[in-house]
C-alpha cells in the first residue's frame, strides 16, 4: 500500500513539474497555443503586441518565460532566465533546447560552437562569446544561445528575428 501511495505522488509530482516547463513552447508557435498551453500571459505595463511573458515558479525565486511575435502572430524569439534570486539550472537549460531543436533532429546542418567559435546564422557571422553555447542550423533558420556566465539564460531566435533588429 505504502508503495503505491509513494507512486502516485511521484507520477503527480512529475506531470506537475512537466506542466509547469515553459521549455515545451518551440518557435513558430502562436500566442493561442502557447496561451492553451502556459495559461494567460502576465500582464505588462506598457502592453506590446508583439511580445508575451509568463513568470514560472523556480527553485528561490521565478523563471521568465517572454515570446517575441511577427506580425503573423508566430513566434520568432524566445527566451528563459532568472528573475532575482532564482536558481536556473543546466536541465532547465538542456529541457529548453531539447524542445526547440526536436524538430529538427537529424538535420545535417545544425552544430554547437563554444566560445571562440566563429559561425553564421541569417546571413551574418557571430562569435560565441565567453561562457556560452550557441546551437546553430541556419539551413532551418534556428540558433540557440545558452549564456553560463553572469545573469544565466537561454534564447532560441529565428533568422527572420535576426534580420528584423539588423
Amino acid at each position: 500500500m505504502a508503495i503505491s501511495v509513494f507512486r502516485r505522488a511521484l507520477i503527480v509530482a512529475l506531470l506537475g513539474s512537466l506542466a509547469l516547463c515553459p521549455a515545451r513552447a518551440r518557435l513558430g508557435e502562436t500566442l493561442e497555443q502557447l496561451k492553451a498551453r502556459l495559461g494567460k500571459p502576465e500582464q505588462q505595463q506598457q502592453p506590446r503586441k508583439d511580445l508575451a511573458i509568463w513568470l514560472f515558479e523556480a527553485e528561490d525565486g521565478q523563471l521568465m518565460y517572454n515570446v517575441t511575435f511577427d506580425a503573423s502572430g508566430h513566434s520568432i524569439a524566445e527566451g528563459l532566465r532568472p528573475v532575482k534570486r532564482a536558481i536556473f539550472t543546466k536541465d532547465i537549460a538542456e529541457d529548453f533546447i531539447q524542445s526547440q531543436i526536436a524538430p529538427y533532429r537529424g538535420s545535417k546542418t545544425m552544430h554547437t560552437c563554444k566560445a571562440g567559435d566563429k559561425y553564421q546564422f541569417a546571413g551574418q557571422i557571430f562569435t560565441c562569446g565567453e561562457g556560452e553555447i550557441a546551437v546553430v542550423d541556419d539551413a532551418n533558420g534556428i540558433m540557440i544561445i545558452w549564456t553560463q556566465k553572469g545573469v544565466p539564460s537561454v534564447m532560441a531566435v529565428t533568422s527572420s528575428m535576426v534580420r528584423r533588429t539588423h
